[in-house]
């Protein structure tokens, strides 16, 4: 799929830490996702410099700059795909991003649910809103769809990277969900989970990255409390047969709806 902006890619040799160092020091890609454990951290980020989510390489430079950590070997084309696929995600759903920006970014990796496809299309037809019959079409209707139900014209506004880090490990056997941290979060169920859970008792392994960042809304959304800070744990895995990473779960602050697609992708 070609990239939705321009980025430098950057193939520096991965710096490998121990298994062990990456469990202890980076939980979940930088910090749990249990809201009173995070309180204090969301005060601070309300009072620091974030960087403006916005497509150039200011924020490529933010997203080079998060670091690895892992104890599975990590190619160069590895890294570049894992940051790109961070930079997609921000640029696709803020304020220098499109709907088309957004539709491409549901589908990177491909129709991989028509049965959800099919349900997108029954709603948007209910609502009485003209879409075409590609998936491209109906994602597209249904991003602008949600987005003018909530009075919103994007999502991302600025976003805080300092405690994150992109965690790289291992599973097989069993697959262990987010679902025992989430209290006080919503998760997002991804048809692709079901499929690697299935693998991993099968007896497959699989690489996964955890990430975990927080974002801030767009100053003109600010209510009377003020801006409201999103924190999002997000958990790729590598498809080597497509040679890139995939989405495959997500959790986020349950206080902030976030008209997001993800169920149906």
């Amino acid at each position: 799929m070609q990239r939705l902006a321009i980025r430098i890619l950057s193939l520096a040799l991965i710096v490998v830490s121990s298994a062990a160092a990456v469990e202890t020091e980076y939980p979940h890609g930088g910090f749990a996702p249990r809201l009173d454990l995070l309180q204090g951290l969301l005060d601070y980020i309300h009072t620091v410099e974030k960087i403006e989510v916005k497509a150039g390489p200011k924020l490529w430079q933010a997203i080079e700059a998060i670091p690895i950590a892992t104890g599975v070997p990590l190619t160069p084309e590895q890294e570049a795909d894992l940051r790109a696929w961070l930079y997609d995600f921000l640029v696709a759903f803020s304020a220098s991003g499109t709907d088309s920006l957004a539709a491409e970014f549901y589908l990177r990796e491909g129709v991989n649910n028509p049965t959800a496809l099919k349900n997108l299309q029954e709603t948007l037809e209910g609502w009485g809103i003209p879409q075409g019959d590609t998936p491209f079409a109906l994602f597209q209707a249904m991003h602008r769809a949600m987005l003018d139900d909530q009075g919103y014209d994007y999502r991302f506004g600025k976003a805080f990277f300092r405690h994150s880090t992109f965690k790289v490990f291992e599973m097989q056997g069993y697959y262990q969900s987010y679902r025992s941290y989430s209290r006080g979060f919503v998760k997002a169920r991804f048809k692709l989970q079901k499929e690697v859970e299935a693998a991993l008792r099968a007896g497959g392994k699989r690489v996964f990255t955890d990430i975990a960042f927080v974002t801030e809304e767009p100053a003109k959304f600010a209510g009377a409390t003020g801006l409201v800070c999103t924190p999002f744990f997000c958990r790729l895995v590598w498809d080597s047969e497509r040679a890139m990473w995939r989405f495959v779960e997500v959790v986020y602050n349950a206080k902030l709806p976030h008209p997001f697609l993800f169920s149906a992708i």
